[in-house]
């Protein structure tokens, strides 16, 4: 099959505090966008392109054979919601996951093998459907035992900050539209000029941060026994006020040969986090409050209060982002415990059998405080506190009967498997508000009167059968078998739809094994072709869709139960097959290598909810309605190639330079839907303005970027009056007419009017292609390793540049280039007329807030030293290197956003690419120290 390795090696130089950053741009075929730049914050991971539209496309991640989940949407791999990420999929501004994976130490990694096609993750059934990512943690050595830590220390920054205007430029600016307007000029801004600065809200806003990390380990092997223990922690500040992240972690792997045929042995992990969060905490997020709050508000009031607006008629949609960082609480504990003991039993020669059982569990704390305030006109009279408590455990049970053999040139190995996993949460929200003080809070400090309290409890299992067989012949020819069936509690057991079957075959020749091949040799290392096929499935939906539930409905006359979702007893499997082509080959002495993969993989029987209009569902359950169901819709391809060379110069002992580039490329195509049912998604632009902003059509990619073509502004009343009619708007000056100034949009279907039916695509969120290179250079004690990234071809929304040139307010500030917006005397623009109101047709969704989203990136540059081992052996030392390192140095890109690295609003395939508030990804400077005793 297609597998990508990743060695330790290869990503210690990148002081990311996640595993799922680490192999941005490492593999080819996989995707890594960071959403946000939070500290613990999700990464979107794709492995081949996008195989679902609904629930996750994330892998799954098997540590030390335990099942974990990549999943930061609140329908997770793992069967658990996230508790702390209770927001929509439909994406205000600012939002972005809180990761499952963060808690895990990047520190205690000692390899990750990358599954890629169906033929290598078949063996993992329904959650191996997006790929499959192993992670295996370091082990102790034979040998003196060894003592090894590492330390570091970083500072960081935002790359870049966006120009707004200053207090003189928002007076000036302020002061024009007000003569446009016809409304009374600000008297406070009468004369511009002898104004300063005022408050730059991102300076005040975005910080220098401190991140500490600090990793211990002990390993060794006596005897028959191996070991290795470990404990970490990390304190990271965000850059942004108020966030912050700090980790604790502790990892014992330990086995030992108890008898000649047993071997025994466990691999334990647990980790607690503390994170503060900025996710979404008003109607606007806080990127947006940043931006676009007033330069004449200060931060404070000169007794020390948080200032705001002193007038109604001013800007109080947007609040003090100092303010709001500082005085709401929004932290998520959680603490973790995951691992697995195992039993290998070697019953003949050549016969094993394997017995594993792993537990995971979580128990999460979310905590939400609004207090009482009053920043100038802004006030709020009821405090309000929201608690979450989450409980998650999940049992994994394994068994695992291996048979390998080999018969002169004949050589099998035949498994044959049993799994079953289960996993149970519960979990309770509790709010209480009218507190006596902002400074302390409990639940048990509210208003008696004002408690809300509601609780919830779920389960799902999978049961499993497998078996495989891999048979090589002389080391030249290959053949793998494999076959695997789930049993899901996803699917109704009536209607018989409770089980998925997943085949895989794969063959490959060692061309370079083969006689005709022996006077190649001393040019030809190795030469590899492969082929596969596999089948996998998906059952990512919430449980129980296939059955009418009820839930609890109170009213006046007493508590009673409404059925909440409209059932769908005949929903199944997704499944998703693929082939997938390969050649490997290495040549000079393996100095020179490359890797090529071609593969096709269609999903069929997507699994979505239905979308149904309003006046069938009334909004859904939550509304007071019902929940549209969940169907199997469809079906979607993805084709692409991935690419892999590397280059090791040999013999010299002073000076090697190894380097390695990875290239991606896939194509995304929705082939069919059920009835040709819309997949038109919206966002809510500045918390309060839902609009459309991606669409999917058959024969297309998902998600693509949805709205008007722009034709240019109009100059002349000629080519107004000749131009199709613009909204079904007259021409004229008064609200609501369009005039000169205003943006031209195409008539698409050419029916004389511009209206909804004109829509089209604007933009592809899906790149041409990605990349990674990494070039690590050693000159006798001195190392070094620079990294580069990016990404070619796809575009990026901005709606923050929507918001920014909007010209529609007195009262809200703008990027300085809304300054130049369209007069008579100025038409060499593309920033329209300003308009007195913020649901003008010059800020419909179109393709002028859609920009090129390409960029090349020096990701990671790191210089390290190793002090001579004369030296430090005389202080009982084997190791002492000490580095410096810088993240995202630098972004060569045309984007005019804070940065061009653009994930998805809740992992939703849907909604990528789209900037409404992105927390931007910081520069960071480390220094660090690696130590061996």
């Amino acid at each position: 099959g297609a597998v990508s390795s990743v060695k330790a090696k290869d990503i210690e130089n990148l002081k990311q505090v996640n595993i799922d950053q680490m192999l941005q741009g490492k593999a080819a075929g996989v995707s890594v966008t960071n959403n946000s730049g939070q500290p613990g914050g999700a990464a979107s991971i794709r492995v081949r392109g996008t195989t679902s539209i609904s629930g996750t496309n994330e892998p799954l991640y098997i540590i030390d054979g335990l099942p974990i989940s990549g999943d930061a949407t609140s329908i997770a791999t793992s069967g658990r919601p996230i508790s702390g990420n209770d927001f929509s999929t439909n994406g205000g501004a600012g939002n972005n996951a809180v990761n499952p994976l963060s808690m895990i130490n990047p520190n205690d990694v000692e390899s990750i093998d990358i599954l890629k096609d169906a033929s290598a993750t078949a063996i993992y059934g329904s959650r191996g459907a997006n790929g499959v990512i192993i992670i295996t943690t370091k082990s102790g050595k034979k040998g003196t035992g060894k003592i090894s830590y590492e330390g570091f220390t970083s500072v960081q920054s935002i790359a870049n900050k966006l120009e707004v205007m200053n207090l003189q430029q928002y007076a000036q600016s302020k002061n024009q539209l007000a003569a446009l307007y016809g409304a009374e000029q600000r008297p406070e801004f009468a004369h511009p000029e002898l104004l300063g600065n005022g408050t730059n809200w991102q300076d005040e806003v975005y910080r220098t941060a401190i991140a500490k990390s600090h990793q211990i380990s002990f390993s060794g092997g006596k005897d028959a026994t191996n070991y290795y223990v470990s404990g970490g922690f990390l304190d990271q500040e965000g850059t942004l006020l108020g966030s912050g992240y700090k980790r604790y972690t502790m990892r014992v792997n330990l086995d030992t040969k108890v008898k000649d045929w047993l071997k025994v042995g466990t691999n334990m992990g647990t980790g607690i986090t503390n994170e503060t969060l900025t996710i979404n905490q008003s109607f606007s997020g806080l990127i947006s409050n940043t931006l676009l709050q007033s330069p004449d508000i200060p931060v404070r009031n000169v007794d020390g209060s948080f200032a705001g607006p002193n007038d109604t008629s001013q800007n109080v949609t947007y609040f003090n982002p100092v303010a709001e960082a500082l005085s709401k609480d929004n932290k998520l504990v959680r603490k973790n415990f995951y691992g697995n003991v195992y039993a290998e039993a070697t019953l003949l020669e050549g016969l094993k059998y394997r017995f594993e059982l792993g537990a995971n569990t979580e128990f999460s704390e979310h905590t939400q405080f609004t207090p009482t305030y009053k920043w100038g006109v802004q006030e709020n009279i009821v405090s309000l506190l929201t608690e979450r408590r989450q409980n998650w455990f999940s049992t994994n049970v394994k068994n695992l009967l291996t048979y390998d053999k080999t018969i002169g040139k004949h050589h099998f190995t035949v498994l044959a498997g049993q799994e079953a996993n289960d996993s149970h949460w519960e979990g309770i929200i509790a709010t209480g508000s009218n507190f006596q003080t902002n400074t302390i809070y409990g639940l048990n400090l509210a208003d008696p009167d004002k408690y809300v309290v509601d609780s919830y409890k779920g389960s799902q299992a999978l049961f499993s059968v497998f078996g495989r067989l891999i048979y090589d012949f002389d080391n030249r020819y290959s053949i793998t078998a494999s076959y695997r069936g789930d049993q899901s509690s996803k699917f109704d057991q009536v209607t018989d739809k409770q089980w998925g079957y997943f085949p895989s075959a794969a063959f490959s020749w060692k061309l370079s094994s083969e006689k005709f091949m022996e006077n190649t040799r001393q040019y030809i290392d190795n030469i590899k072709f492969r082929i596969g096929y596999g089948e996998t499935g998906n059952q990512q939906i919430p449980n129980n869709k296939y059955s009418a539930m009820l839930n609890q409905q109170n009213s006046g006359l007493g508590t009673g139960f409404l059925v909440s979702n409209i059932p769908n007893p005949n929903l199944t499997w997704e499944s998703m097959e693929q082939t997938n082509l390969g050649l490997d080959f290495t040549v000079l002495d393996s100095r020179l290598g490359a890797s090529f993969d071609f593969y096709k993989k269609t999903s069929r029987d997507f699994l979505f909810l239905v979308p149904l209009p309003l006046y069938l569902t009334g909004g859904g359950y939550q509304y007071g309605g019902i929940d549209a169901p969940w169907s199997n819709l469809g079906e979607m391809e993805n084709k692409g190639v991935d690419v892999t060379l590397t280059y090791n110069t040999k013999g010299n002992k002073d000076f090697s330079w190894s380097s390695t580039l990875v290239v991606s490329h896939y194509k995304n195509k929705l082939l069919s839907i059920q009835d040709g049912l819309p997949l038109v998604q919206s966002i809510n632009a500045n918390g309060y303005q839902s609009v459309d902003v991606t669409n999917t059509l058959v024969g297309n990619p998902i998600g693509l970027f949805y709205g008007y073509i722009t034709e240019g502004i109009f100059n002349d009343l000629d080519a107004l009056n000749a131009a199709p009619l613009q909204f079904e708007q007259t021409v004229g000056t008064a609200p609501g007419q369009t005039y000169l100034g205003d943006y031209k949009y195409k008539d698409v279907n050419g029916d004389g009017v511009v209206n909804q039916d004109d829509k089209t695509f604007i933009g592809n969120p899906h790149p041409d292609f990605t990349f990674g290179f990494t070039n690590n250079f050693k000159y006798k004690n001195f190392d070094l390793s620079i990294f580069l990234q990016g990404s070619y071809g796809n575009d990026v929304m901005n709606l923050t540049r929507r918001s920014g040139t909007s010209n529609a307010s007195l009262f809200q500030n703008q990027l300085v280039e809304a300054m130049n917006y369209w007069t008579p005397e100025n038409t060499n623009t593309d920033i329209p007329r300003p308009i007195a109101a913020d649901n003008n047709t010059n800020l419909v969704i179109s393709d002028r807030y859609v920009e090129d989203g390409s960029y090349l990136r020096v990701q990671n540059l790191t210089l390290g030293y190793n002090l001579p081992a004369d030296v430090i052996s005389k202080i009982k030392m084997s190791r002492v290197r000490v580095y410096g390192s810088v993240q995202n140095l630098y972004t060569f890109t045309n984007y005019s956003g804070y940065d061009p690295e653009i994930g998805s609003f809740n992992q939703s395939p849907l909604l990528s690419g789209i900037d409404n508030g992105r927390y931007p990804s910081p520069r960071t400077f480390a220094f660090g120290v690696n130590l061996e005793f």
